[in-house]
């Protein structure tokens, strides 16, 4: 299987919102594995260059396996953990499942499959969304929540505890906005981006030389390397190693 993926970033009016709007495609068959990333996607697909598809895929809690045909490729809108329900009511709801946009904002997904089969960049499809997407409330004690929860795990040395502090608010009624926006507590979602961060930092050392383990951990943010090993078990379902193994096949 040869895959093609990009990346482009979205107008500055959506960046609190949308991490990127990306494309892949692929010229033979094979299997690829999407890995949990704390993020809710809209998903525009085409087989043999038809529009087939316009989706809503939930917040993952585990690797997914998605086998693809050859001439199959993608669009994505990447919302930010917990934005996506600032767009699509009922997002928090969708863990670990699959839906059809059409299902849950109705003629407003149909009016964007149609401009979407219309496109034929991730430059253009891009910058439709741009146009496309509006929250529908301002910005609240919500999104300031989960803005401070990723800033927490993407901060070296900062803790979920750290980031509620300085919310000011109770360890309930954190836990609630979060709930509310992402469908999972700060506690889990906090898990998966910590993962997130690890398995990236994985794949951009190219898979050069075996780390240790130990000090790796640590520098992600867990207790030992036991606890990266536990994580990457759920997360991936491999272990660190394997997983960097995995990385270097791809590069071969």
């Amino acid at each position: 299987m040869v895959a093609t993926y990009r990346e482009v970033p979205p107008s500055a009016r959506l960046r609190r919102y949308v991490e990127c709007y990306w494309s892949q495609s692929q010229e033979g068959p094979g299997d690829h594995l999407v890995l949990p990333d704390g993020c809710v996607d809209i998903l525009f697909s085409r087989s043999g260059g038809e529009p087939d598809g316009l989706a809503t895929v939930g917040l993952m809690t585990s690797p997914l396996r998605v086998p693809a045909r050859a001439a199959q490729s993608y669009f994505g809108v990447r919302f930010r953990p917990g934005m996506a329900s600032a767009f699509i009511p009922g997002a928090e709801l969708l863990t670990d499942e699959t839906t059809p946009l059409d299902d849950l904002i109705g003629r407003a997904a149909r009016r964007m499959f149609e401009r979407l089969s219309e496109s034929d960049s991730l430059e253009e499809m891009g910058r439709l969304m741009d146009l496309s997407l509006r929250p529908m409330n301002p910005p609240d004690a919500g999104e300031r929540v989960l803005w401070q929860l990723q800033a927490a795990e993407v901060s070296a040395g900062s803790s979920l505890d750290e980031a509620i502090a300085q919310s000011g608010l109770s360890v309930r009624h954190f836990r609630r906005l979060c709930m509310e926006r992402a469908g999972v507590s700060p506690k889990y979602l906090s898990r998966i981006l910590r993962f997130r961060k690890a398995a990236q930092k994985i794949t951009a050392s190219k898979g050069i030389s075996q780390p240790s383990w130990a000090d790796f951990a640590v520098s992600c943010g867990y207790y030992d390397q036991a606890h990266l090993i536990r994580e990457f078990q759920e997360f991936a379902e491999c272990t660190p190693g394997r997983f960097l193994q995995s990385r270097r096949r791809d590069l071969d």
